[in-house]
């Protein structure tokens, strides 16, 4: 039931998916989705906590055939990018519709700490020579942050007409981590980004 419930909100949104459309497309009577979920907000936090973890699993396989760090970096940030779009309706679906849920979802987002792995990574990525030793992380990392929540969360950061959150999301993140690149890590990325160009 939750990965079908998932999948719809997915594709179709949150909003617009409803609790009968859920119940016809698995084969079962409204009845026995309520008798397995209190309302449709509980199902919702369920479908989207199945999401996310399906998610977290595809990146933790992602990494893990990367050859060193700033491999593992970029094909997660690739694979990001590819629900940008998604992730964005989906939220601000919940921030508008169903803010309970979006309040458990976020601090929940916050518990996993997804900076903080960064950060992580990136002084792996320092020991192995891609990243600069005086790179000071912890301001760098707060300025990305700052500029990532601009964009998706307060949206505090106008684009012109013709220019996507996803495209910003991009030009952030790729910046980022060529602004604080050694030589060898400048020339993976480029690299990276070549190769991830030719084959669309």
């Amino acid at each position: 039931m939750v990965a079908a419930a998932a999948q719809m909100f997915v594709e179709q949104g949150i909003k617009a998916v409803r609790m009968d459309d859920i119940a016809r497309q698995i084969g079962v009577s409204k009845r026995t989705l309520y008798e397995q979920f209190a309302d449709k907000e509980e199902l919702i936090y369920q479908s989207l906590s199945f999401f996310v973890a399906k998610q977290d699993r595809k990146y933790a396989e992602l990494a893990a055939g990367a050859q060193n760090v700033l491999e593992a970096m970029l094909r997660v940030f690739s694979e990001v990018m590819n629900f940008t779009e998604v992730n964005h309706r989906m939220r601000n679906d919940l921030q508008r519709f169903y803010p309970r849920v979006y309040e458990r979802i976020a601090a929940e987002h916050r518990c996993r700490d997804g900076f903080g792995k960064f950060k992580v990574a990136l002084r792996k990525g320092v020991e192995e020579g891609f990243f600069l030793r005086i790179v000071d992380f912890d301001l760098a990392i707060e300025m990305l942050r700052y500029s990532v929540e601009g964009l998706v969360v307060r949206k505090d950061v106008l684009l012109s007409h013709n220019k996507t959150t996803h495209d910003a999301l991009i030009f952030l993140v790729v910046n980022f981590l060529r602004g604080t690149a050694t030589e060898k890590g400048m020339r993976f990325i480029d690299d990276f980004l070549e190769k991830q160009q030719n084959k669309h």
